[in-house]
């Protein structure tokens, strides 16, 4: 019989988070009887990207109509939704999809799953919510946390060790087999270039072409919130500037912070150098095509952006914060510095930036890397094990 089961989030953008689920779901659809469904709650029109993409994906996808704080409603809503669907195992990433998919799972005596991405601390209403799904991570029946800096923390919180289990992020390989087209390349100078031209001249024409190919570029991807780091990351761009390098930072991304980072862009003078690109879909295209890619995190889980860089054989600079440390062996697969340090981030950036050969070298080490631990099929193999012994009689649900 096809085991039906659902992931359930609540989706701020088409994101790490999102991309991790569709990848899950098509492995998982690939090699077992398994048939996926996907929701997602509103939150305020931001998550129809992730919802038009499961769609794109062939999944069975569902929004939410109702929301925190009407807890009723919606946790009957969930219910319903899983039973239509004829779940029988859930899957909660994120504390909204926890906490009222708790209520839910238990009133259809299905299991449920929390898998664990990390907490972000962003905001005092986020610092609240966290604290109540710590809590609740102990009321799952398993979490599944993305590396094992965060399993260290969830079992700190009080989850019984025996009750947790590690899953790294994974990527498909197949998408980073042949490097995409140098158009990407073009399209990344662009980008720099509508900020140089529109300093020189106020005109911002979204059909300007290239007029320096001989500078570095370096990328950086994620929601603009505090936890990203990107305000440090523009400093030590402009730290490089200063010491005359030819570079260059592009930013995918939207979120809270764009006018504040924008607003330190100009202040610094350097609107020809960095430009927040906004959100693409094509950031697995653009890997093959920075110079270096950056993660400035102060937390993260286990960074797919840094994942998917390392497949295209992209030289990766990163905060060591997370799992991260367990991707990037410093000095072998990438460069890691400590966080919330903008000195340190500058000068790892200039020694890749001036050593060509090193830098060749860490990027293929760090794909390399990817192959031997990261692959898509080989961690959803370990969902499957973990679906079947939640499933088995003999497993006791936690109450």
């Amino acid at each position: 019989m096809t085991l039906s089961v659902a992931h359930v989030t609540a989706s701020p953008n088409f994101g790490g988070v999102e991309r991790l689920i569709l990848e899950v779901c098509r492995s998982l659809e690939k090699n077992h009887d398994v048939r996926h469904v996907i929701a997602s709650f509103p939150e305020g029109g931001h998550a129809e990207p992730f919802l038009a993409e499961i769609e794109k994906s062939g999944f069975t996808g569902y929004r939410f109509q109702n929301d925190m704080p009407h807890l009723l409603a919606a946790a009957g809503e969930y219910c319903r939704f899983l039973k239509q669907n004829g779940v029988r195992i859930l899957c909660a990433h994120g504390h909204k999809a926890r906490i009222l998919g708790w209520f839910a799972a238990r009133r259809l005596k299905i299991p449920i799953i929390g898998v664990s991405h990390g907490w972000t601390g962003e905001n005092k209403k986020i610092q609240f919510f966290e604290r109540i799904d710590k809590w609740m991570h102990r009321r799952m029946d398993h979490v599944v946390c993305v590396s094992q800096g965060q399993a260290d923390k969830v079992i700190r919180f009080g989850t019984p060790p025996e009750r947790v289990s590690v899953i790294y992020n994974a990527v498909r390989l197949d998408r980073f087999a042949v490097p995409s087209a140098l158009s990407f390349r073009e399209r990344l100078e662009a980008e720099l270039d509508r900020g140089q031209q529109k300093e020189e001249s106020g005109n911002h024409s979204p059909f300007a072409s290239p007029v320096s190919s001989s500078r570095f570029i370096l990328g950086a991807a994620g929601r603009l919130s505090p936890e990203k780091g990107f305000d440090l990351l523009i400093a030590a761009t402009e730290r490089l500037i200063k010491k005359g390098l030819p570079v260059g930072l592009v930013i995918f991304g939207d979120g809270i912070l764009r006018e504040p980072l924008q607003k330190q862009i100009d202040n610094l003078g350097i609107g020809s150098s960095v430009s927040l690109a906004g959100f693409t879909d094509q950031l697995d295209k653009f890997m093959f095509h920075f110079d270096v890619f950056v993660q400035s995190s102060h937390t993260e889980g286990m960074p797919s952006v840094l994942l998917e860089a390392m497949s295209a054989k992209t030289a990766v600079v990163a905060t060591s914060v997370g799992g991260t440390g367990e991707l990037v062996t410093d000095g072998e697969t990438g460069i890691l510095v400590p966080p919330n340090d903008v000195s340190a981030l500058a000068n790892a950036l200039q020694k890749v930036l001036e050593e060509d050969r090193f830098r060749r070298k860490i990027g293929a080490a760090g794909r390399q890397r990817v192959e031997t631990g990261f692959a898509i099929d080989a961690q959803t193999e370990k969902y499957w094990e973990l679906f079947n012994r939640l499933l088995s009689p003999q497993t006791v649900k936690v109450s």
